[in-house]
């Protein structure tokens, strides 16, 4: 999933997980961008959605109720587009 995500272009990676300090010591988004596979590899994603407002788009993806990760998308109006969400 974050494959496709690359390619439009990632401002910033947040990641909180209820269950771990370490997302809180990461401080390269290329370390948290692993991180994030990391959890949702081993996890069951429970949400996932795109959420579009103020000149921004991100991917907000919720991990069994214990992690979330927001992934702030550089072309985020070209995304929309290419999914079919004309906005």
């Amino acid at each position: 999933m974050f494959g496709v995500i690359e390619s439009y272009g990632v401002n910033e990676v947040e990641v909180e997980n209820l269950a771990s300090l370490l997302d809180d010591m990461i401080e390269s988004p290329k370390e948290r961008l692993e991180y994030a596979r990391r959890l949702i590899k081993e996890g069951n994603v429970d949400k996932a959605v795109l959420v579009v407002g103020d000149g921004s788009g991100s991917l907000v993806v919720k991990i069994e109720n214990v992690a979330e990760i927001r992934v702030f998308v550089k072309e985020y109006d070209r995304l929309m587009r290419d999914i079919g969400i004309e906005g």
